[in-house]
Parts: C-alpha cells; structure tokens; sequence
C-alpha cells in the first residue's frame, strides 16, 4: 500500500521548495495525486528521486534544489578531464563522509598516486593496513616526500603549523583507510585528482561564502593557452604566479606547457624538469593549509621520478595575497599571473575597510574580491608582463565593477576576452577569460573577444573607456556598435532620465505570508490583484492569480501608493536580458520583480514610449550596449528615444492600442511590424543597419502570450 505525504514533506525530503514541487509535477519530474484541494506524493517515489539526485542521475533536477539546502558533497563535473577520476572522488567522498577526517582520505590518494607514479615503492601489507595507516605509525619509508605528507596531516612544518593535526587512529577511521586503500588509482598526467577529492568533501555552503569555486579542466587549458600565447617562445622561462592557486591545477598546465616547449628545443623530460624547479618558475598563494599541501604535492607528482628522492619544490606558501603587509607580496617580480580568483567573498567589516584604504577598486561600491585580485595580480607584474583570468562576466557591465574596468582599460592592453558561458556543474554564473599586459595601450590598439561558437571580433579598447561607466560591451562588433552610435547621435534623440517616474513592486519580505492564490478567482474583500515578472508579455499583462492585501507596514519595501495606482503607467519585467513592457491603466500592484516607469516627457505620449521600447532598435540597443539580465533604472534611463512628431505618435499609439486589443498571434505579430517599421525609420536607420538589427533582434518571445 502507498504511503502519500504532502506538498511540504515532499519538499523537506527534496531539499527544495513547495513551489519546486509544483513545478517539477507540472514538468513531469515528479507525479502527484490530488484528493480534492489537496496534493499529496508516493514516498516510495520521492524517496527514489532523492537517491537519483544523490547519485547524479537525476542532474537537471540537482541544480534546480534549493542551494541553501544543498550543503553536502559535491563531485565538481568537467574538474578533471579523467572521468573515471570523478567516479573515484564519488567513492572516496562517500566512503569518507561522517567517517574519516578529509586529511586521512588525501593522505591515502596521495600515498596511491606516489606509488603510481614510480616515487615511491610499497608492497601490500600481510596485515591489510592502508599506507596511510603505515606512514602514520612508521611503517612506510616515503623518503624525501615525507616532509610534504606529515605538512598534509598538519604536522608541523612552517605554515603548516596553524592547522589541527590529526586525531588518533580509531578502528572505524582505519576501516574507511581500508576500503580507499582498495580504491584503483593510478596517475594520470595534468589531472588534481587531489584537488578533486578535497573540493568534494569540501562543504558547498563554505566554499561560497569564500567565494572558493573549481575552474574546469577546459577553461584552465584555453587560459594557459592564452597566457602563454602571449610569451613569445624564444624569451626564456617567465616567472609565473597563481595568488590563489588552490590545489594547483592551473600551476599544473602551466608546468606541462613549458616542459614542453623545452622538450620541443631538445632538452629530455628529466632536464626540462630540472630546470623549471631551479628556477623556481613556478610559485602560489592560498589561504587553504590542505590546498597549499596538494598543491606542492600536486607539482612533485609531475617531476620525473629520481633515485635522489623528491625533487626540488616550487614556492607555494599559505599567503593571503591580499592582506599581507605593504607592500603587496613580491611587486613587480613576475612575468605572468593568472588564477581564477574567489568571486563574491564575504569580508569581514574591519577587513573591508583596510581594503577601501588600500585598494583604488574597493573605494566606491566596497571590495569585490575578483576586483581586488586584478588589482593585486597587476602590482605583482614586471612591466609588460601577462595576467590571465577566470572572472565572472557581470565584470563586463555591472555598475559595481566600473572602477575595475576602469582601472582594465586605461592602465593594460587587453589581449584578449573569452566568453565562456556557464562552465560551473550546478552554478548559473557565466564566465569569462580575461588576458591583458601590463602597459598602457597604443592608440590603435584591439581587444580580441570570442564566444563559444568560435566567432571572433577585434574591438577598438579606445571604445570602452568612452562607454557610459566604462562597459566592456563585447558582443557588439563594428557593425553592431555603428548601429548603436547612429542611434545616439539620431536627430532630436532624448532619454528618460529626470524624464519619468521609477518604482520598485513590493518587496514582502515573505511572500509565502503576503501572496495567496484563489484558484477560482473569488477573492475576499480587501484583497486586489497583484503581478510578477513573469505575467508581463510584450503590450500585455495577463490575469496572475495572485492576490494580495496592501498594507505597506507590513512590507519590507513599497513604492508610495500613488504610483502603483496612477492612471496610466509602464509596467517592465526587472529579471531578463531582453526588454518586456506592457500598458496598465488598472491601477494593478506589482511585486519587486516587476517594477514600473510613469514617462513624464512633455509632448510625448506613453503609448509612443511604450512602442519605442518594446521596438527592436531599442531592444538591440539594450542588448549590445548593456548585457545584462536585469533590466536596471539606469539602462532604462540610457536608452535613446527618437524624436516624433505630434501626429506620428498618433498613428503609432493607434496601432498600440489596435495590438493591446488583438487577440490573434499573426494580427499581433503584423501590427508589432508595422510599429517596428515606423520606429526603425525615425531613426534613420539605413536599409542595411535595418536588416542587421531585424537579423539580430527578432520579436518579442512574449508578443503572442496571450493568456487571459
């Protein structure tokens, strides 16, 4: 017989929302039983989609949970390019979960890999011990690599020292060292098994309070492939320094790639190394004791195995490139930096206010610590030298990043950009590589961007630093850029800003409180309708099914009453790339992701600004000069508006008010055409500008919802 539970167990066994299990039964990811008004589940079948998200089966769903709830292992996918690499993380994290402090399991995979790897030699123990259980009680000779063993079980050592060394040795730990030690590890050249296994037994929720995150195995090649694109062959070993390397798996491909531009002069494998190590062209900064260790272990594993015992090591040392004393760590020493810095870390407050002292990139918005690390990365180099970046793309426009850019764009010559999406399994944050030199840019000088469809465009750096706060707008090229100054520089163009009235929808503080749902539409008295985002099409805002009772004291926020009750006023969804605009004359409210414009422009219409920004020439403004997915005040402020006359505003507000009407996708879609045609011509677009911007910019993805 079934067992059925409700809507809210569901959810707490699921680690998401109520709301989450509504929309996975409405997507066919889940099935629900209704007795009545209510919704129940099988927990046989709930219980089997938890495991199928616990094992990986069920990945679309995985990075939909509730990220507050998601705070368990994570096997980061595309770390490593070895996928059975990936399985032996899973394993070792589940055999190590709640059983092993995650230094035992590191101890053990990294006892395995030396033994791979031909640095060290152990037979299998008659009694079955691991070698990590041997090493710890004297049994096993690791020779030179000891030092860098003990340092991972926090013994000692010069920074090492800070970490709490190892508990003793209980049966259930030697047992869980047992089933590793059966684990088939064998190395694999330019893979952090390591750094694998560490991330994921790493706790996700302190990871993004650190602003901590693994960079893919294809974003690390493609970065040292740009940054060493940049050194030329025949200019010797650069001195190269990661500030926040981790467990050194960007320092990994770096020392390959220059084993092998050596390799490829004649010198052998075993000279190349030597090499390297002698001249320390290798060094990292972390705040992580255990990365530091698999970092150093990382680069021994790489030498070529010797008699002498462990090679030489490169210097990476437990530093916070950031806070250590003044000067920053080594100014002006090395030849390349590069890294993926930790986006989004949550500073304490005395800490960030020594940064706004400190750094010209915390002294507006306060320290973002990506920023921090460009500006830190740029004091480390010898003039002319190459930093190479993993950076968020909101770097590109952001408000909060303009100083950063600023900073980018007057003091390097930018190399190169490479917008490489959403790299991260189960994070939603587009990326970007950023490479540059350190040294002002020539006049003429041209920023390289990619996408990842191979397209790629040289922009003139120049254009950025006159952009309106310094926007890196790379998806637009020559074309698409002409296409955005003929329209600022249109006859009569003017803008909204101190020309309109903003407001922001209510912010409830708990929606689940504040926002019911009468399914048949029968409200109590004193509840009146309310919008989001998402009911907001083009020209049209469909019936939401929510309600709400407005009483201002009890709200986070709330825009003054007499804008949510004007007689007429715009009404744009806040969350989305493209921009959405629709017509209420209902007095309607709105939530805070649905916020609201009253056009207060002398002699213009609202219906006519209504036209020019759902048109595509505005549309393609906003989407090749802004790029972003939230519609902010300020872009909506920049946008250009063409001058109209008096009685072409009539004739295009009659059309408006003929779609508004229309209840018919293709007399829809017609009628947006016709308004189109007329906005592209005050302009003064040119047939071929016309075309491009019809190419680029199609209509409305919401013109034809025409829900009730």
């Amino acid at each position: 017989m079934k067992e059925l539970i409700s809507a809210a167990e569901t959810a707490r066994i699921l680690s998401i929302s109520v709301a989450s299990v509504r929309n996975w039964m409405k997507a066919g990811r889940l099935r629900g039983i209704r007795y009545g008004r209510t919704l129940v589940f099988d927990r046989a079948e709930v219980e089997a989609l938890k495991e199928a998200l616990a094992s990986g089966r069920a990945e679309r769903l995985r990075s939909r949970r509730n990220k507050t709830a998601a705070d368990g292992a994570f096997v980061p996918a595309g770390y490593v390019r070895t996928k059975n690499y990936e399985r032996l993380a899973r394993y070792a994290a589940e055999i190590a979960a709640d059983r092993l402090d995650p230094r035992l399991a590191l101890l053990e995979l990294a006892l395995k890999l030396l033994v791979s790897r031909g640095h060290l030699a152990a037979r299998p123990d008659p009694g079955g011990a691991s070698l990590a259980e041997r090493f710890l009680d004297g049994r096993l000779d690791a020779r030179g690599f000891a030092p860098l063993l003990a340092g991972l079980c926090g013994r000692g050592g010069e920074d090492e020292a800070r970490e709490d060394g190892l508990p003793p040795l209980d049966a259930d730990a030697r047992r869980a060292l047992r089933e590793l030690a059966r684990l088939p590890v064998v190395y694999v050249e330019g893979d952090d098994l390591l750094g694998l296994v560490h991330l994921s037994l790493a706790r996700l929720r302190r990871r993004k309070q650190t602003g901590a995150y693994y960079t893919p195995s294809a974003i690390v090649e493609s970065l040292v492939d740009d940054a060493l694109g940049g050194w030329p062959e025949d200019a010797g070993l650069p001195l190269v320094i990661d500030p926040c390397c981790g467990s050194g798996n960007i320092l990994i491909r770096v020392y390959l790639a220059l084993k092998r531009r050596l390799t490829a002069r004649g010198f052998s494998a075993r000279e190349a190394d030597r090499m390297l190590r002698e001249r320390g062209a290798l060094a990292g900064f972390d705040i992580d004791g255990t990365a530091v260790q698999l970092a150093r272990l990382n680069l021994a594993l790489l030498a070529e195995p010797e008699r002498s015992g462990m090679p030489a090591g490169f210097p990476i040392r437990r530093q916070d490139a950031l806070l250590a004393p003044e000067p920053l760590p080594e100014p002006g020493r090395y030849d390349l930096v590069i890294g993926n810095p930790p986006w989004g870390y949550r500073f304490a407050p005395e800490e960030a206010e020594r940064f706004k002292r400190r750094f010209r990139t915390a002294a507006s918005f306060g320290p973002e610590s990506f920023g921090l690390f460009i500006e830190a990365g740029l004091s480390m180099l010898k003039d002319g030298g190459l930093l190479a970046y993993v950076l968020p793309e909101s770097l590109l426009t952001v408000d909060r990043h303009a100083e950063s850019r600023r900073l980018v764009a007057e003091q390097t010559a930018m190399l190169g950009i490479t917008l490489a999406g959403s790299p991260f399994a189960g994070v939603s944050s587009p990326a970007v590589t950023l490479t540059l030199r350190k040294r002002p840019p020539e006049p003429g000088h041209a920023v390289i961007v990619r996408d990842g469809r191979g397209r790629a465009d040289a922009i003139p750096q120049r254009r950025f630093r006159t952009n309106p706060g310094c926007a890196f707008n790379v998806r637009a090229a020559d074309a698409e850029q002409a296409v955005l100054e003929r329209m600022r520089a249109a006859p009569g163009v003017w803008q909204l800003k101190d020309r309109c009235d903003f407001a922001l929808g209510i912010v409830t503080g708990d929606n689940r409180t504040h926002v019911r749902e009468f399914p048949d539409g029968q409200a109590p008295e004193g509840w009146e309708p309310v919008l989001r985002g998402a009911d907001v099409s083009a020209y049209h805002v469909r019936r939401s099914g929510r309600y709400i009772r407005f009483t201002p004291d009890r709200y986070q926020q709330t825009a003054p009453e007499p804008l949510y009750r004007a007689p007429e006023k715009l009404i744009y969804r806040f969350i989305s790339a493209d921009l959405v605009f629709a017509y209420d004359d209902r007095q309607r409210l709105t939530l805070n992701s649905a916020n609201l414009i009253i056009p207060r422009a002398p002699g213009y219409r609202m219906k006519y600004v209504l036209a020019a920004l759902n048109s595509r020439p505005v549309r393609f403004y906003h989407a090749y000069a802004h790029a972003s997915v939230k519609v902010l005040r300020r872009h909506i402020e920049s946008l250009p508006i063409p001058a109209c006359p008096p009685e072409e505003q009539d004739r295009i507000a009659a059309l408006v008010d003929r779609l508004i009407a229309c209840g018919e996708p293709d007399g829809r879609r017609e009628l947006y055409e016709a308004i189109d045609r007329r906005i592209m011509a005050l302009y003064g677009l040119k047939d071929a500008e016309q075309r491009l911007v019809a190419e680029r910019i199609g209509p409305p993805a919401t013109l034809c919802r025409l829900e009730p």
